[in-house]
């Protein structure tokens, strides 16, 4: 007979270890205080802890997307769950593997009529929520069934790369438990719907004549990008990466020809995307933002689309097919082919020359001419972009390692994630935010030397929501407080630069980069500067 396990919440610490995580982002709560005490005795599992739900959310999610595992937030039921709501819904539409585990009220608290505080409408209504934010949800409430509960959510997060929501009730934390009665659980894969497709596939390529790979999220969620690269060099055809799928393909790869971003980017991109006989995309969502607005000028007979566990050819659509599955079957069938014309590389702007860096007022161009300087100077650092004219900026800097919400486009993301970046082993990070995004999370940057991290933030400072403002210039709702993000930097034990020149904006980076602290950038920029990306991608919206 197999023994009982002694403690539960012991038991679910101890599972997140054996999948890779190290960190348990969390903010503590009455509901949650045993499982808070059950970190806290684990001691494998270090317990990293913010001032406010949704930039706990974001770190934790930066710190899944560096590590390439799991990652896990721990927070109390109500107040601080239904904080957490909008990170874990950018983490559902853009593949990331996030475990929200909530305390609740226990069981034997329930059915007296009584309301308890945190609950909103039924206390069934916090997981009703999470339902259309994440791919399975368990409440761990039967000691005989609770560990098989959570190894199941466990391995969906794993297998779909999507979230998942887990409420233990605070009196089963600390009860014994069964242990599951199967090795794991494991979702449907459909080996023969693998092999058929690859068939079709390969037939597919030999027969056209301008085939092109696009490469997107899912590759680097699920760690594809050596099998991608061994595919595109079989296949001697060019690779393009989605808006979202950014940093998944090797921009310096003989093989890479740009990012896809319509009549916003390289025209060329543009034509040898849109003409394609074959367009394989792999891991790319089709959303609206990530093709640029131009899902009708791709002809549906000449895509082969292999995304969240399905493939489709034409009209032929083969399930329970995971993309790694796919790519293992369709390179045993593919032949060598002749070698097709690749895009020269992608130019980023080139260097300017030191003089460039006058006395003359900071510009988005400069800034983006600072960065490439720091990063041709003392190596690639991972860059995180938060949305708005920094997303589309990040583009024209040749990072290797760039995270962005560039699909589901919350503001608030890239500070906080860059700190789950350091805590993932990432290197020093570089975040390029709004002034409006700062001041919604950039304040758990005070974290920082808590923490032992050392981010670099850069605060694209024009005192407004300015690509709102670019998208409705009649607008007269805009505008933003001015903080004064340097002083507030000192004041929370890092460095503050000031930046109104172009000078000052090289120096400061190069200064912030030889920081042991860190650095925090006020970029005071002109209203209505903005990048030449975001101005092309505006002007496609409007039309």
């Amino acid at each position: 007979m197999v023994a009982k396990i002694p403690n539960l919440g012991a038991y679910v610490l101890e599972s997140l270890y054996r999948r890779g995580i190290r960190h348990l982002f969390g903010i503590p709560g009455d509901f949650a205080l045993n499982f808070f005490g059950c970190v806290e005795r684990f001691q494998k599992i270090k317990l990293v802890t913010l001032s406010h739900e949704p930039g706990l959310g974001f770190a934790a999610d930066g710190y899944g997307r560096m590590t390439r595992t799991l990652s896990a937030v721990a927070v109390t039921y109500g107040a601080g769950a239904l904080n957490i709501v909008n990170p874990v819904a950018c983490a559902y539409a853009e593949k990331s593997p996030l475990v929200v585990i909530s305390g609740a009220p226990g069981m034997n608290e329930r059915g007296k009529g009584i309301l308890f505080h945190h609950q909103a409408k039924h206390l069934e209504s916090q997981r009703r929520i999470f339902r259309q934010i994440t791919a399975y949800q368990a409440i761990l409430e039967n000691p005989e069934t609770a560990a098989a509960e959570f190894e199941k959510a466990l391995a969906i997060a794993e297998e779909l790369a999507e979230p998942v929501y887990v409420e233990i009730p605070r009196d089963r934390v600390l009860q014994a438990c069964e242990p599951p009665t199967s090795p794991g659980y494991a979702l449907e894969e459909d080996l023969e719907a693998g092999k058929e497709a690859a068939r079709e596939v390969a037939e597919k390529i030999r027969s056209s004549l301008r085939p092109v790979l696009m490469v997107g999220v899912e590759v680097r969620r699920f760690g594809l990008e050596r099998e991608v690269v061994r595919l595109a060099e079989k296949l001697r055809t060019p690779v393009v990466t989605s808006f979202m799928g950014r940093s998944a393909y090797p921009i310096g790869h003989s093989l890479f020809s740009g990012t896809y971003l319509g009549p916003a980017g390289n025209l060329k991109v543009m034509r040898m995307v849109e003409k394609s006989d074959c367009l394989i995309l792999l891991g790319v969502l089709l959303a609206d933002t990530n093709m640029a607005l131009r899902l009708s000028s791709l002809d549906p007979k000449n895509l082969v689309h292999a995304i969240s566990r399905r493939v489709t050819v034409g009209r032929h659509l083969y399930e329970n097919l995971p993309l790694g599955l796919f790519l293992k079957e369709l390179q045993r069938r593919i032949q060598p082919g002749p070698m097709r014309r690749v895009l020269a590389p992608p130019l980023f702007p080139r260097l300017k020359a030191p003089k460039y860096f006058d006395d003359s007022a900071v510009t988005v161009e400069s800034l983006i001419q600072a960065v490439n300087s720091l990063l041709a100077t003392h190596g690639d650092m991972p860059v995180l972009a938060d949305n708005g004219d920094c997303l589309f900026a990040s583009l024209e800097i040749p990072s290797r390692n760039l995270l962005a919400s560039g699909y589901y486009a919350t503001m608030g993301f890239a500070v906080p994630a860059a700190l789950g970046v350091q805590i993932g082993g990432g290197g020093r990070p570089l975040a390029l935010v709004g002034d409006g995004a700062f001041q919604m999370t950039g304040t758990e940057l005070s974290h920082a030397p808590k923490l032992g991290l050392n981010p670099i933030v850069v605060v694209f400072n024009n005192g407004s929501w300015e690509m709102l403002k670019t998208i409705q210039p009649e607008g007269n709702y805009f505008g933003l407080i001015n903080w004064n993000y340097a002083e507030m930097a000192r004041l929370w034990g890092g460095k503050g630069f000031r930046v109104e020149t172009k000078r000052q904006m090289r120096d400061a980076l190069f200064e912030a980069k030889a920081q042991r602290s860190f650095a925090l950038l006020d970029v005071r920029l002109a209203p209505g500067d903005t990048s030449a990306i975001l101005k092309n991608y505006l002007k496609r919206i409007r039309g």
